[in-house]
């Protein structure tokens, strides 16, 4: 590719001449709807170098399917003016975002997020597909399309078949894609005693001809189809659809439309398609879809002598990516150092720190229970000033607090350290993780405190199990987040690293010299909640904890 006179380059993997899918019609009909206005070239994208991209940074690019897009080349375009026209989940290595529970994909799951980001717009095809996208990406540049685009040829084929007579009961869509869902609807059809007949993949024209036959569509789609093309057709030709919940159409205001009423608004959506094209060419502008609001997040901070790590934390949680949605709450607890000078200085430039320093020494429990009272937040994070974060920490917890509804308390692996003032990006860790917090979630597990030094959960869940036990110096924690799930509230582990524990030999949780009151106090805890752990655990631990009590009358049972 040399000099090119062209307004779009239009990249793809396979264009139509080479494969018939549902993104390559989708792509051939909208070159072919833009291109007495704008002049377009298709390119695929296996040929694309950094060069290339360089030396054509002038014009407008449209990235569609893009598989085989280098990693080089997909950095090169964040000097250029383009946008994504999104197929087939590319932002999620499975590309499947139903495999998740509520669409939302793990964290080592997500791929491709800088390129989405990047870009001036990612075309979505729906308005679910583009709240999918939103909820894993969380980004403000996502567009819902709310349609495709077909040919006046297509549109024509469906307008003679309008009226055809339904000779075939049930049809079933013969595809050896296995994300087309054709075993599952074969045993549908076993299961309920239908009888059916195949549709075959056949040029458009025949297609069409033998979907217009059918009185009722048997499908389901085995990953979330961004539009579907397929039901909208079946639609318009007055076919039933017996499906599931992956077709990203029908969550469209119009899918109730059928018959010609379908056919004239796709006709029409065709014109509104092509003039918000025409307007994001040429002018760089689209209504975009509304961005992810994640809830208010209240950060705790406990501070009793903590100059050593004070500025360090406060610019590790000025560089987290959203912390100007938070507030930060520090108690200080009648700390003899001067920690106040370096806070006090870092309000000047963030509003939303409220500090509050006491005239006696209070407890941890005591401090939680009072940023409790005070925070403003939906969600509680709870912080140390001697850890350190990972950038996107707060905004990945709050991802999965916010969209996994049935969770009270999210929390992830931490790497650990005995040098003090790391960060999270350079550490002496080699990789070495805070135990606790090893395991996934259940009640057994919590015979470990899992939520480990920096979890995050919802404010309300003290509503119905009340705040910290104000009593406790070292297992107020653990004793909390057992009544959290005592009451019934689930935890979910975030699979990736988010955070570096200080491991302190002269903290209250680690130190020698508190070492038997701790103790005491972890196996007052223990036995309190035998039952949350079960029957094995309490065999296991029993031994150990009993050494604390002083008391060999403990029950073991």
């Amino acid at each position: 590719m040399t000099d090119v006179d062209v307004d779009i380059i239009f990249i793809s993997d396979f264009f139509l001449g080479e494969v018939r899918g549902g993104a390559e019609f989708c792509n051939d009909a909208l070159i072919r709807l833009l291109m007495p206005d704008v002049r377009t070239v298709g390119i695929k994208s296996q040929l694309i170098t950094p060069e290339i991209v360089a030396n054509h940074s002038d014009k407008f690019f449209v990235v569609a399917n893009f598989f085989l897009l280098s990693e080089e080349a997909k950095k090169a375009f964040a000097d250029t003016t383009y946008v994504i026209l999104e197929h087939d989940h590319k932002y999620v290595k499975s590309n499947n975002p139903s495999l998740y529970a509520n669409f939302l994909a793990p964290e080592t799951q997500i791929q491709n997020k800088e390129f989405y980001k990047n870009a001036l717009a990612v075309l979505c095809q729906s308005k679910k597909h583009a709240s999918v996208v939103q909820r894993n990406l969380l980004l403000d540049n996502i567009v819902s399309l709310s349609g495709n685009i077909w040919t006046e040829e297509q549109l024509a084929v469906l307008e003679k078949n309008l009226n055809t007579p339904k000779t075939i009961k049930y049809g079933v869509l013969y595809s050896h894609n296995k994300n087309k869902g054709m075993p599952a609807a074969i045993a549908y059809c076993k299961h309920k005693n239908i009888e059916f007949e195949f549709i075959q993949e056949q040029p458009f024209e025949q297609f069409i001809e033998n979907i217009a036959k059918i009185e009722t569509l048997i499908f389901f789609p085995q990953w979330l189809e961004t539009y579907n093309r397929f039901s909208v057709e079946g639609r318009i030709l007055g076919a039933k659809l017996v499906t599931n919940n992956l077709i990203g159409v029908a969550g469209e205001d119009y899918f109730h439309l059928k018959g010609k009423e379908m056919l004239d608004f796709i006709r029409q959506n065709n014109q509104n398609l092509k003039e918000r094209w025409l307007t994001l060419v040429r002018d760089h502008t689209i209504d975009y879809y509304p961005s992810a609001v994640l809830p208010k997040i209240t950060i705790f901070c406990p501070l009793y002598a903590g100059e050593k790590y004070i500025e360090k934390f406060l610019e590790d949680m000025e560089n987290q990516t959203i912390f100007d949605q938070c507030e930060l709450i520090i108690i200080d607890a009648n700390s003899p150092e001067n920690e106040r000078e370096h806070i006090e200085k870092f309000m000047k430039k963030h509003k939303n720190v409220i500090y509050k320093r006491l005239d006696y020494r209070a407890t941890v429990m005591e401090t939680e229970n009072m940023a409790i009272d005070m925070a403003t937040g939906e969600f509680f994070a709870q912080t140390c000033v001697d850890d350190r974060h990972a950038h996107s920490h707060l905004e990945i917890m709050a991802k999965h607090l916010h969209f996994t509804e049935d969770v009270d308390l999210v929390y992830a692996d931490c790497y650990q350290t005995t040098v003090a003032n790391e960060t999270f990006e350079a550490n002496s860790s080699s990789g070495a993780k805070y135990e606790h917090s090893l395991n996934n979630f259940s009640a057994e597990n919590m015979i470990k405190c899992l939520p480990g030094p920096m979890p995050m959960w919802r404010k309300s869940v003290h509503e119905k199990c009340g705040n910290f036990n104000e009593e406790m110096s070292y297992a107020g924690d653990w004793d909390m987040f057992l009544r959290m799930v005592e009451g019934g509230s689930k935890f979910k582990k975030i699979d990736t690293p988010l955070g570096l524990y200080y491991y302190n030999e002269d903290g209250l949780s680690t130190s020698q010299e508190h070492s038997k009151p701790r103790g005491k106090e972890e196996a007052s805890v223990f036995f309190k909640y035998k039952d949350v752990f079960g029957q094995a655990n309490f065999n296991r631990y029993h031994n150990y904890f009993l050494q604390f009590t002083g008391d060999t009358n403990e029950q073991s049972a």
